[in-house]
């Protein structure tokens, strides 16, 4: 073409000039470079059109290959697009499906009606959100579930669209409503069992039951919690530890869990149940996970086990243990003595007079009056002690850890033995009348190597039947040795009882100086004139007299009698304002109307009470704190002093020693004896100088009996002394206001 345009422009040029032919040339350029660009757009065009088509194909095998079914809807809820799925679903393609609606297909008219107007809500509120839907398949007849994201959006043309993505969930509710069925019917199962089930997660500490556990214990599921804590609540305090014991085992990995205990049902009453379980999950290193189990109730069984347990090894009657189960417990006892070195005791009783009883008043009394005995035996002995029945009128007392001693062990036994002589002589109802009995009782220590249980038996009952020979209502101890001892001590205690009330206890006086050596106050120590043995050191009748409850009677006579000397020494001038003080045992403190009694004394005596020092032990502080508090407030107010004295052998608690209105402390004498020996004692005294300077509280120090003893104290900062040093006890008539 370029070739005859230059052949024609030459032909023009030589016809019309030049100014004609570059005319037709410019003309001829245009119009080559417009063919030039035709060719080059359609080309573009045709390039386009391919990577459309690529690109559309692309896209609809995408959708195509999705899993998931995809639709387009317009806002009349009209399919605009939808991939191949969607298209199988409803048996048909998806260009078929464009323009059209569920219900040209196999939807149902009222399901494609609802489905519409899921979409036209949806598009209006104009927000994405995610159903779960059901529908028919068009292929199998069958129901299919479907999770769908819809999200509503506005076309080109302004109008709502909406993006359906929805995922086939059918195999996932299929396999949820498979557990839900498996459940229920595992539920039925162990509700049909009657075993309560429980299921621990130990990773959150839930625990879930069935139904049958709530039954079982008379629960309902509002009442708990849901975690371990309700099985804890149920469990009685007293099996709290062997549960958790066993059930910790298992969690070790030592065998399933496996235990019989008590749990406390709704209502409060108790039922035994047989709990079993095992762990089932545990993680990589073997720690516990999850643990199910289940328990039983076995109330009857038990039952009926301990009314064997019982027939087999108590008395019908009485309900003590028989001869079969205290023999046992004879042996145990006689064998834990041994390892602890403490002594024991063995009782053996029978009743005087039993046969006439029976005889006169029949058996229907001899049994009203063996069970009132059992019962009294039970209320005397203490709480570690044994009571059982032999068999007819004879019974027998375990008595334990009486001591290490054999003559502690013995007085403590024969204590015992008359506390029960004592409540076995107090009259008996029967058939509306009171009857007198009483019994004889034998002794037998135990605590030594070779003894044994049938040796202990027979020393007891032979020691009983001594018992009888000696005139009934009586003891006597199988060792002739110990008996003697046991004799000797009765015989002083109802000597001292005698003494009380002869007057045969004095008071004598030891004074408590100051660090000059004056004399400021006097302690009262009591002393026995016996009539035969001369003095009685307090050592031997003192604890006698707190055995024997003759302590109070004691105290009350050596209270008198101090302050009578203190109402004496007010005639002289010289001794005018010493202060006296009075040991008050713990026994004599806690008698009810102990503050009255001194009260009285002070007023029948006209003794000045600010001069009267009440000496308390730490043993005091062991009882009812508020109660010695009060006591000791109240005669305080009075004008009354008090001491602590033997400060630090016993139980020295800050918390108490704040609240109690003392004025002074005395340091025993067991801490001054060493003081210069033994840096420990030295020590003691010091910190108790200290703490009593910072309580605002004066001391005493006891048992001083050097000079060097007193230098160390006065060195210290101790203001007051008592001891040999500066005087010995002396009997009031021969106190002097200052010593010689």
């Amino acid at each position: 073409m370029n070739d005859v345009a230059a052949g024609d422009l030459d032909a023009v040029n030589q016809d019309h000039g030049p100014s004609d032919a570059a005319r037709l040339r410019r003309q001829v350029d245009a119009l080559q470079a417009r063919v030039q660009a035709l060719d080059c757009s359609a080309r573009e065009a045709c390039d386009v059109h391919q990577h459309l088509s690529v690109q559309e194909t692309l896209l609809r095998t995408v959708l195509d290959e999705s899993p998931d079914f995809i639709v387009l809807k317009d806002h009349q809820g009209n399919f605009l697009l939808c991939n191949q799925p969607v298209a199988d679903f409803h048996g048909t393609t998806p260009q078929a499906m464009v323009g059209r609606h569920e219900g040209h297909f196999s939807a149902t008219r009222e399901q494609a009606d609802q489905i519409r107007a899921d979409v036209l809500e949806i598009m209006a509120r104009g927000r994405t959100e995610t159903v779960i839907e059901e529908s028919i398949d068009a292929r199998t007849g069958r129901k299919r579930w479907f999770k769908s994201i819809k999200k509503p959006f506005v076309g080109d043309d302004g109008l709502p669209r909406i993006l359906v993505i929805a995922h086939d969930i059918t195999d996932v509710r299929r396999a949820q409503e498979q557990v839900q069925q498996s459940e229920r019917r595992l539920s039925h199962v162990l509700g049909a069992t009657g075993e309560g089930v429980w299921d621990w997660d130990l990773r959150s500490n839930a625990l879930q039951h069935n139904q049958r556990w709530y039954e079982l214990l008379g629960l309902q599921p509002t009442q708990l919690t849901g975690t371990i804590a309700d099985f804890e609540a149920c469990l009685l305090p007293e099996d709290y530890a062997a549960v958790t014991d066993a059930m910790q085992q298992c969690l070790d990995g030592h065998g399933p869990y496996r235990h019989e205990h008590r749990m406390r049902r709704g209502d409060g009453s108790v039922i035994w149940v047989l709990d079993r379980g095992d762990v089932v999950e545990r993680d990589g290193e073997g720690r516990p996970l999850r643990m199910v189990g289940s328990l039983c109730d076995v109330t009857e069984r038990k039952t009926a086990e301990e009314l064997t347990q019982r027939l087999a090894f108590y008395d019908a009657l009485t309900g003590l243990p028989n001869r079969r189960l205290m023999f046992d417990r004879l042996q145990h006892a006689i064998a834990l003595g041994r390892r602890n070195a403490q002594f024991g005791a063995l009782m053996f009783l029978d009743l005087d007079h039993f046969k006439e009883l029976n005889d006169t008043l029949g058996h229907a009394s001899g049994d009203a009056l063996l069970l009132q005995v059992a019962q009294r035996l039970q209320a005397t002995l203490r709480g570690n002690d044994t009571a059982a029945r032999m068999g007819g009128d004879e019974f027998v007392v375990i008595a334990e850890d009486l001591g290490h001693e054999p003559l502690k062990a013995a007085t403590a036994a024969e204590a015992l033995g008359a506390k029960l002589l004592k409540a076995l002589s107090r009259p008996y109802a029967l058939d509306g009348a009171l009857h007198l009995t009483s019994c004889s009782l034998g002794v037998a220590l135990f605590g030594y190597p070779d003894d044994t249980a049938d040796e202990m038996l027979k020393r007891a009952d032979f020691a009983m039947y001594q018992a009888k020979d000696a005139g009934r209502n009586t003891q006597r101890f199988f060792d002739p040795v110990m008996q003697e001892t046991v004799l000797a001590r009765a015989a002083l205690a109802a000597q001292l009882r005698l003494g009380l009330e002869r007057g045969e206890l004095d008071v004598y006086l030891q004074p408590v100086v100051d660090a000059q050596g004056r004399r400021v106050g006097a302690e009262a120590l009591v002393r026995w004139r016996h009539p035969q043995r001369g003095l009685v050191p307090p050592a031997e009748f003192i604890p006698l007299a707190e055995q024997n409850g003759l302590i109070v009677a004691v105290g009350q006579q050596v209270l008198e009698t101090a302050c009578r000397q203190l109402v004496a020494w007010q005639a002289d001038a010289a001794t005018r304002g010493l202060t006296l003080s009075v040991n008050v045992s713990a026994r004599q403190f806690h008698q009810g109307d102990f503050v009255r009694q001194v009260l009285d004394t002070l007023q029948r005596t006209g003794a000045d009470a600010n001069l009267l020092k009440l000496e308390l032990t730490e043993s005091l502080l062991l009882g009812d704190v508020d109660e010695v508090v009060r006591k000791m407030r109240t005669l305080r107010a009075r004008g009354v002093r008090f001491s602590i004295d033997d400060f630090g052998t016993g139980y020295s608690s800050l918390a108490y020693l704040k609240q109690l209105p003392l004025d002074e402390i005395k340091i025993d004498r067991s801490f001054i004896e060493d003081v210069l020996g033994d840096a420990n004692d030295a020590s003691i005294v010091q910190t108790i100088l200290l703490l009593a300077r910072s309580l605002s509280l004066k001391v005493v120090a006891e048992g001083v009996e050097n000079a060097l003893q007193q230098d160390f104290l006065v060195r210290h900062g101790c203001p007051y002394f008592q001891g040999f040093l500066w005087g010995r006890p002396v009997p009031a008539s021969q106190w002097a206001p200052q010593a010689a």
